[in-house]
């Protein structure tokens, strides 16, 4: 897959090949998503064009926004996985900034995409608004493509019946946010495909759990989307950071969202303890290196305890529920 990115004024790309493109932002890469960029391939290899993505970097929720919580379901790193294995063979990355928000619907579709990025198809979700105030939509810009040789094409929205009491309602980012948020792992993950899971590159924190014989992988949540704060069960694999290889095996594990209120932490991250599972191997040293945590259960919420002895007892009870949790789950 080629990565381009890209903002106005920067010099035109070379790109040799004619593109069929799904435009949108992709946080999640949900099932809507999949379902978008399947009918994209399949179009492209129907009309011998390659199969491009164009995304946008800042997410415009964060340009307009900078100050709003976190809410990424995914890093760029994962996404560019997730898109190489669709079977994306151009990612175009365009930077969200001043003049792409100033920029009117009819010029970005003539000069942006047709002229500077060679595109003849755009498939986008029929509810993708793009340009100036957002004044650009597919049925409203149709017949000004035509007339640039670009066809816009939109792509109904995936449905569900997953989410109680509600049917035929549509799959989107935010609405998986939502069920993350209010702790609904399970209906989250249905949604998605696949199950969810954070992901990053293993800092070293302040090595208070080795005090207590109990070291943790510790990740900075950043622009992560937070769950509810607490304990849960979860699971780990190693990742290589160039490039989408597995360095492993999910191993069991058990891991924090919070601030560590005990130590008087201060900012919210994730720690997460591989379990020592006799039968697993594996390389226990993860400073620098890339993981990815799934969240499989809450065990509990956050909470502050009177000394690390008290924490500590805690963390052998969490842990033994924790691995019963994984040896059951082995057996089934």
């Amino acid at each position: 897959m080629k990565i381009i990115k890209w903002k106005i004024g920067d010099n035109t790309p070379h790109i040799e090949k004619q593109l069929a493109v799904a435009i949108g932002n992709f946080d999640g890469i949900h099932q809507g998503h999949v379902k978008l960029l399947n009918e994209c391939k399949l179009q492209a290899q129907e009309s011998n064009l390659a199969f491009g993505v164009v995304t946008f970097d800042p997410h415009p929720r964060d340009f307009f926004n900078p100050k709003n919580p976190s809410f990424k379901l995914l890093d760029s790193h994962e996404k560019e996985i997730l898109l190489r294995e669709i079977g994306v063979e151009f990612l175009i990355i365009i930077e969200f900034n001043e003049q792409l928000k100033n920029c009117h619907a009819e010029k970005f579709l003539s000069e942006i995409l047709k002229q500077n990025f060679n595109i003849l198809k755009m498939f986008a979700g029929s509810n993708f608004k793009f340009g100036k105030n957002r004044e650009g939509s597919i049925e409203n810009t149709e017949s000004f493509a035509k007339s640039i040789g670009l066809d816009v094409i939109s792509i109904n929205l995936k449905q569900t019946k997953s989410i109680r009491e509600k049917e035929n309602e549509i799959i989107s980012s935010q609405k998986i946010r939502m069920l993350i948020q209010n702790g609904q792992l399970e209906i989250a993950n249905d949604l998605l495909g696949r199950n969810w899971y954070i992901t990053g590159t293993v800092e070293k924190g302040k090595q208070q759990g080795r005090k207590i014989s109990f070291p943790t992988a510790n990740l900075s949540l950043k622009k992560f989307l937070k769950p509810p704060l607490g304990v849960y069960v979860s699971r780990l694999k190693i990742v290589s950071s160039k490039n989408p290889e597995i360095c492993n095996d999910w191993l069991p594990s058990i891991s924090n969202i919070g601030t560590r209120p005990t130590v008087s932490g201060d900012t919210i991250n994730l720690e997460t303890h591989i379990i020592d599972f006799k039968e697993k191997i594996f390389d226990t040293n993860l400073y620098g290196k890339r993981i990815n945590v799934e969240l499989i259960e809450f065990l509990r919420p956050e909470k502050k305890f009177n000394s690390l002895s008290e924490l500590q007892k805690q963390i052998e009870v969490d842990t033994r529920r924790a691995y019963e949790f994984h040896e059951l789950r082995d057996k089934n």
